[in-house]
């Protein structure tokens, strides 16, 4: 298996395309994580670009890599569940190993390495990441 991820540059010069409008908060001294307001809501990220995080509008992409996959059964969206997120939405193929989920207006690229129905619910290993220039 390969590496999901030469470095943070290579991947969102990969998956640039996907990229989302949000709007960045202040992150707490010495944390990785951002409070991010997206179409879906709001998330917390972990924080792949270099400090100090930006405030205010940015294009970023999102990136989970899926711990468990199936068939969607619930409500579209973005759920918290403890530190992960489960993701609901509709799901299309990429590259090898990498979908693009739609939940909610929110486009996250999902690493997972079996099929995925195009109706998807995804529970993400923890962290969401957040990739930025």
């Amino acid at each position: 298996m390969s590496p999901v991820e030469e470095s943070p540059e290579e991947f969102l010069a990969r998956f640039a395309a996907h990229r989302v409008e949000v709007r960045l908060y202040p992150e707490p001294w010495g944390s990785p994580l951002l409070e991010v307001q997206t179409p879906a809501g709001f998330v917390y990220a972990m924080d792949r670009g270099a400090p100090p995080a930006p405030v205010g509008e940015a294009r970023v992409l999102f990136h989970g890599l899926a711990r468990k996959v199936a068939r969607a059964q619930g409500k579209e969206g973005i759920f918290r569940e403890g530190a992960a997120y489960r993701l609901v939405g509709t799901a299309r193929p990429l590259e090898e190993g990498f979908y693009l989920l739609l939940a909610r207006g929110l486009p996250v690229v999902v690493h997972w390495e079996g099929p995925m129905p195009e109706e998807a619910e995804v529970l993400l290993w923890p962290p969401l990441m957040l990739f930025r220039e």
